[in-house]
């Protein structure tokens, strides 16, 4: 049995260590409400552009246009988005297996990162980072979308790029988040499956001065709107995946506190009563010798 002063220690120890643990919780709680509130406000501003792309391929007969163009290079850029530390259980571990299947699963690949965990992982596989966007994961900005984003257009309307796909963690809920590959471009009637119309119109709809026109205009925002979404997703996700990973940790230096405690009483009992028989010891000592005498 440990000593009492080493048990003390210990639990002084676990003790400073949940200290840490229960304030991480509770400053991921506020980042991932934070988090939450940015998205349902942006939102209602992408599920409308996703509903006027998606009106004008229903409507507009057959658009030609680079944005719908499905080519067959097979050059795809990846935008990985993971975070900038750990602590968080599985999050990174998730998202980045995700990551590795889809670009190995890929004929030629460019890797785009987000978060330091990101480029760590890729950098430890021997796989070149195309481009790392530094500073984005924490906290992120619609600036830093916009940065992104007119970078991964430009490089698909050059032609030097076939595909953008977007790998993040996508926020069910504060219970459940998964990570999920997203295709940002080319566009088609399948990438917005799940955009709602307003109306059952069937016929055909003229745009001025033409469909393609407005392409230019909203995909680029479209764009922008998708990269702040999956941003925003990444890092609440990242918050409620190190919540439970603290609350965890906090769980475990309470039950750890708790035995630590029961053994000091017992080491404490037990110095106690070896201190007694010491004593009733020492007075039977005492009591023979001066029989003795």
């Amino acid at each position: 049995m440990q000593n009492m002063s080493d048990i003390k220690r210990r639990i002084d120890s676990i003790g400073q260590t949940r200290q840490i643990t229960k304030a991480m919780h509770l400053i991921s709680s506020v980042k991932m409400r934070k988090a939450v509130d940015r998205y349902e406000a942006n939102a209602l501003y992408i599920d409308r552009i996703r509903t006027t792309i998606k009106d004008i391929l229903l409507h507009c007969g057959n658009i030609e246009h680079p944005f719908l163009e499905q080519r067959d290079g097979g050059r795809i850029a990846y935008l990985v988005i993971a975070g900038d530390k750990g602590m968080c259980g599985a999050y990174n571990h998730n998202v980045l297996k995700l990551a590795q299947e889809r670009i190995e699963g890929a004929k030629q690949s460019f890797v785009f990162t987000v978060g330091h965990m990101a480029t760590e992982y890729f950098n430890h596989r021997h796989r070149m980072v195309d481009v790392e966007f530094l500073h984005t994961a924490q906290d992120p900005a619609l600036y830093n979308a916009r940065q992104i984003s007119e970078v991964l257009v430009d490089l698909y309307s050059q032609g030097m790029i076939d595909g953008i796909e977007i790998v993040f963690t996508h926020m069910k809920s504060t219970l459940l988040q998964e990570p999920q590959a997203l295709t940002l471009l080319p566009l088609g009637l399948e990438t917005l499956k799940d955009a709602k119309l307003e109306s059952d119109f069937s016929g055909t709809v003229q745009y001025e001065p033409s469909p393609a026109v407005v392409f230019d205009t909203l995909v680029p925002q479209y764009v922008i709107g998708v990269v702040y979404a999956t941003l925003v997703q990444a890092f609440a996700s990242e918050q409620c995946a190190r919540m439970r990973a603290m609350s965890s940790a906090t769980d475990n230096a309470d039950e750890m506190i708790g035995r630590l405690q029961m053994e000091y009483r017992r080491a404490r009992q037990a110095a106690i009563t070896n201190e007694i028989n010491e004593i009733m010891g020492g007075t039977n000592a005492v009591r023979r010798t001066d029989g003795r005498k």
